[in-house]
């Protein structure tokens, strides 16, 4: 009887589970990257009192950190993964986005697709 409930449970709820594609994950990875690197650049700026940024370019799996300093991360995307558009944001010493605040970049690989967006004022990141 327990099997029969555990096979039936297993029929309804098996086909529901998201297994991730590696083409999905390489995007949800790099989309994670981004966020965390557009964080550090926030922080970075706010620690060090400048002003610090990214630069994305379309076509490209590589980004750019403005002012370019030896402790930023690589900024390299995995391999297949494009950047969707340009976009550059650009924080203050107080951590506020002053180019790019409202802003997002688009990457995607394959029918993949993800934006990460930087909110106006406060600089909070989200990945859509």
């Amino acid at each position: 009887m327990v099997l029969g409930i555990i096979g039936i449970l297993a029929a309804v709820f098996i086909p529901r589970l998201d297994f991730l594609t590696p083409s999905s994950a390489s995007v949800a990875g790099a989309a994670y990257m981004i966020a965390s690197d557009i964080r550090y650049a926030q922080e970075f700026g706010m620690a060090n009192a400048i002003s610090k940024g990214l630069h994305f370019s379309s076509g490209s799996n590589i980004y750019h950190f403005t002012p370019s300093h030896s402790l930023d991360p690589e900024g390299r995307l995995p391999s297949g993964v494009a950047i969707g558009n340009d976009f550059n944001v650009t924080f203050n010493s107080h951590g506020e986005p002053v180019i790019g605040g409202g802003g997002s970049v688009t990457i995607s690989e394959n029918a993949q697709t993800r934006t990460i967006q930087v909110i106006p004022r406060t600089g909070k990141v989200n990945i859509l």
